[in-house]
């Protein structure tokens, strides 16, 4: 597979961000000083870009990750009245996904919906625990939120707001955030009962760890979960130990058994699993996404982005020929198991992913059109 410009672009800017000119920034800012991200998890606190051609990109930041940005030869930009991508005399047409517009509002209770839902481009994710249970060292979540547990009712809530939002409106749910504490679980499986009964014409995608009675593949099917997202990460058990000590302690065999297991109550398409990219050796992520891949469950890959907050934070992204490589040869191994592709396979979905639509019929929307919604990109 040759990539096109703007794929290849898109890998350029995982391993070294983008900066924003003082005219790109002033128009996104406008006199409200709305943020240009929501700034939330590593892999999504930076700048969300559509390269056109159905692909989108999470393209750090120096607002967040100085230590990747600085220096890097790629720019937001606008000529005329257009957004470009600058990387010397290269020039690429880009459409900003702004923040929702519900960023800066509080709820009845006066707690901001920011720390509630949080859409990015057509999906909203909710988190019902803040904090984790367990500690990666390459997520900040651990590290910069204490643990607590919102209020249902104002999980359903903002998920209102987020459909309703006049500037980003959210066409699907994904339930994820921290891992919760064995007392929670209760909880949680409350939460994923009450949102999929209050929105019964959504998609909502759950993302968790299979630890102890808190998943139940034939339960979350009957009360109508679209599909799950169970994410093992680091396939080296020794990197595991060492990276992510609360997974390793789950056990490898134990993701597998329970991702075969999701997907057959689910069925194929409807499971994935992310693999971290840069954290181990790459023949490890690859001996990963045959492991997936042969249990029917689309593999996900996500470059890794060093968050300032986590242990990692001085390690670097993968480099562009390793990303490349890896895509490639991920590829190459998901083709030879019939319904598996690399996912996600909601487009707008891949912007944090190294991910392109390639096989027909596999890929899709929900709903989402940049065209069809208010957008900072009418200028």
């Amino acid at each position: 597979m040759i990539l096109t410009e703007r794929q290849e672009l898109k890998i350029e800017l995982f391993n070294r961000g983008i900066q924003v000119s003082e005219k790109a920034r002033m128009v996104i800012e406008g006199t409200e000083r709305k943020p240009l991200s929501t700034g939330d998890y590593a892999s999504t606190s930076g700048l969300t870009l559509d390269l056109g051609e159905d692909i989108f990109v999470n393209a750090p930041i120096v607002d967040n990750n100085p230590n990747i940005v600085s220096g890097t030869p790629h720019q937001l930009d606008i000529d005329g009245d257009r957004f470009v991508v600058r990387t010397g005399d290269r020039e690429i047409q880009a459409k900003y996904i702004p923040v929702p517009g519900y960023y800066n509002r509080v709820n009845s209770r006066g707690e901001p919906y920011k720390l509630l839902a949080v859409t990015h481009i057509d999906r909203v994710r909710i988190s019902p625990v803040e904090g984790c249970a367990i500690a990666c060292q390459f997520c900040d979540v651990p590290y910069e939120f204490k643990y607590r547990k919102h209020n249902i009712e104002d999980l359903v809530d903002s998920i209102k707001v987020a459909v309703c939002d006049p500037i980003l409106p959210a066409q699907h749910v994904l339930i994820s955030g921290g891992t919760p504490k064995r007392e929670d679980y209760g909880y949680e499986n409350e939460v994923y009962q009450q949102v999929t009964s209050s929105f019964p014409g959504l998609d909502v995608d759950i993302m968790m760890a299979p630890v102890g009675a808190l998943l139940n593949p034939k339960l979350l099917k009957e009360i109508g979960i679209h599909g799950l997202s169970i994410n093992l990460e680091l396939f080296n058990p020794e990197i595991a130990r060492r990276k992510a000590k609360g997974k390793y302690d789950i056990g490898r065999e134990k993701y597998l058994k329970f991702i075969s297991d999701c997907v057959e109550m689910f069925g194929p398409g409807k499971v994935r699993s992310l693999l971290m990219v840069g954290i181990e050796p790459m023949e490890d992520t690859l001996q990963g996404v045959h492991a997936l891949a042969e249990r029917g469950c689309d593999p996900v890959l996500s470059p890794f982005i060093p968050d300032s907050m986590t242990p990692l934070r001085n390690e670097l992204p993968p480099s562009i020929d390793l990303q490349k490589e890896i895509f490639q040869r991920a590829r190459d191994i998901v083709d030879v198991y019939t319904g598996v592709v690399l996912g996600p396979r909601c487009i707008p979905c891949q912007h944090n992913t190294l991910a392109f639509p390639y096989k027909e019929g596999s890929f899709y929307r929900h709903s989402y059109n940049p065209n069809d919604r208010q957008s900072i990109n009418n200028l």
